[in-house]
C-alpha cells in the first residue's frame, strides 16, 4: 500500500469520527443557549425543563446510533457575536451535507404516529427545512416521545419509499431531487416558489435560509428586513446572468 493511500485512509477515518449529526426542529421558546452551556459546561448538567430535555433527548439519541459529535443551532452558535452568526448562517448548508446524519424532531407529531402527519407538522413550513431537508444524505425523523415516525427503524429515512413520497408531495419536488440533491438541481425560480411556501420568525431568515441553495456569496445582516430578499435576488441574477429572477 502506497504512502497515499495510507494518508487518504488516515484522513477518511479522522473525518468520519468527527463528523456531526445535525439537529433540525422548531424552536419551541427558550431553547437552552451556547451562553447557557458555558455555564454548566454540560448538556447534562442543564436544569430540568422540557426544553433542555429535548436538547439531551437528541444528544442521547446521537450516541445511541453510534456517533460522537452532536451540533444544534440552538446552543452550538454564539449569536451574540455577528461575525460567528454571519460565518455559521453562511456555513450551514456545508454543515448539513457534510453530516453523519440530520435527525429531525417533529414535536407536534404524536406517538405513534401515522402517514400524512409529516406533511403537516410544522417543521414543513419552517424557512430553514428546506435546506436541513435537502442537504443531509441520511435524514431521520422522530415523533414527540423521540421514536422512529412511521415505526420506521431504517438507517435512513430518504430510503423508505412511503416518507419520500410523502415528502415529495408535500414540498412539491420530484422524489430523486429530495434524495440526490445538488444546489444545480433546480431552477433559480423553482427554489424561490418553495420557498415562497415557507414562515420564518425573523424577516431575513427567509432569504439566509436560501444561501446554501444558491451556492449566494450574501452575507448575512440582520437588521436590513425586507432588503435581505432583494439582496439575495440580485446576487443571484448576476451570478446565473438571468434578470427575470427578479420578478418572480
Amino acid at each position: 500500500m502506497t504512502k497515499e493511500v495510507d494518508d487518504e485512509r488516515i484522513l477518511r477515518v479522522i473525518s468520519d469520527f468527527f463528523r456531526c449529526v445535525m439537529f433540525s426542529h422548531v424552536w419551541q421558546g427558550s431553547e437552552p443557549s451556547f451562553q447557557d452551556i458555558g455555564v454548566v459546561k454540560s448538556v447534562w448538567n442543564l436544569p430540568e425543563t422540557p426544553l433542555n430535555q429535548k436538547l439531551q433527548n437528541f444528544c442521547e439519541e446521537t450516541r445511541r446510533l453510534g456517533h460522537k459529535w452532536a451540533w444544534s443551532d440552538t446552543c452550538c452558535i454564539d449569536k451574540t457575536t455577528s461575525s460567528v452568526l454571519n460565518r455559521s448562517l453562511t456555513s450551514m448548508y456545508k454543515w448539513y451535507a457534510d453530516s453523519a446524519a440530520t435527525l429531525v424532531f417533529l414535536a407536534g407529531v404524536a406517538h405513534p404516529s401515522k402517514l400524512g402527519d409529516l406533511r403537516h407538522s410544522l417543521w414543513m413550513t419552517r424557512a430553514w427545512t428546506l435546506q436541513e431537508l435537502l442537504a443531509p444524505k441520511v435524514i431521520l425523523f422522530y415523533d414527540s416521545e423521540w421514536k422512529p415516525y412511521l415505526g420506521d427503524t431504517g438507517a435512513n429515512h430518504k430510503e423508505s419509499p412511503e416518507i419520500i413520497q410523502e415528502l415529495a408531495d408535500a414540498v412539491k419536488i420530484p422524489r430523486g431531487t429530495i434524495t440526490m440533491f445538488s444546489p444545480d438541481d433546480l431552477k433559480p425560480c423553482e427554489k424561490l416558489r418553495l420557498a415562497s411556501t415557507r414562515n420564518a420568525t425573523v424577516e431575513e431568515d427567509v432569504a439566509y435560509s436560501l444561501i446554501g441553495i444558491f451556492k449566494s456569496d450574501v452575507m448575512p445582516h440582520y437588521g436590513e428586513g425586507a432588503n435581505a430578499l432583494g439582496h439575495l435576488l440580485e446576487e443571484v441574477a448576476d451570478s446565473c446572468g438571468d434578470t427575470t429572477v427578479l420578478a418572480w
